[in-house]
């Protein structure tokens, strides 16, 4: 067993309060920013009102849509309850980044078990055309992608006080953008 290995072995498991938190912040700016600039380079705006899109999706001004950033710490929450069962996969292994973003890209994105739109059975059940089921895949993937990256690396790197930073201030700016524009609304 070469040493790296052994420090793996050796090192403290991260709590369940540390990858709760890490979690809820990573997710939540990640999915902020990703979903900010997916909107921009993708042209949603346009893609939501289109005629057979419109009665099935909110337009981008919907305040419910503006305020589902509000929403994210308690869905990354629930992500951090399958993260701490396994813990051991994830943290303190060089490719844990890597288990965790194919975990949830093909659980999450590609296979969920239910009909969802970018998703096999999407693609079975509903009545659009593929373009319309992988438009998104790049804003989900990459999403998916910094959250793994950025959530392996910080509950690594606990000390870490740059990225920690860099994180709060982004979540803090990403909880009161929303609320923000609610209320100029």
């Amino acid at each position: 067993m070469n040493t790296n290995n052994q420090l793996m072995m050796n090192a403290p498991q991260p709590s369940f309060r540390s990858i709760l938190y890490r979690t809820i912040i990573s997710h939540t700016v990640t999915y902020f920013a990703t979903g900010i600039v997916a909107a921009i380079l993708l042209g949603y705006t346009t893609r939501m009102i289109r005629p057979d899109l419109a009665p099935i999706i909110r337009k981008i001004t919907d305040p419910i849509l503006i305020a589902s950033p509000l929403f994210q710490p308690l869905r990354a929450a629930l992500l951090a309850i399958v993260f701490y069962l396994l813990r051991d996969v994830l943290f303190g292994n060089r490719k844990g980044w890597l288990i965790m973003w194919c975990m949830l890209a093909v659980i999450g994105i590609i296979t969920p078990f239910s009909a969802s739109w970018g998703g096999v059975e999407g693609m079975i059940f509903f009545n659009l055309p593929l373009w319309d089921h992988i438009a998104g895949w790049p804003e989900v993937f990459s999403q998916t992608l910094l959250l793994s990256v950025i959530l392996t690396h910080w509950v690594d790197h606990p000390k870490s006080k740059r990225l920690h930073v860099i994180l709060l201030v982004g979540f803090i700016l990403t909880i009161l953008l929303p609320i923000i524009a609610l209320l100029a609304a």
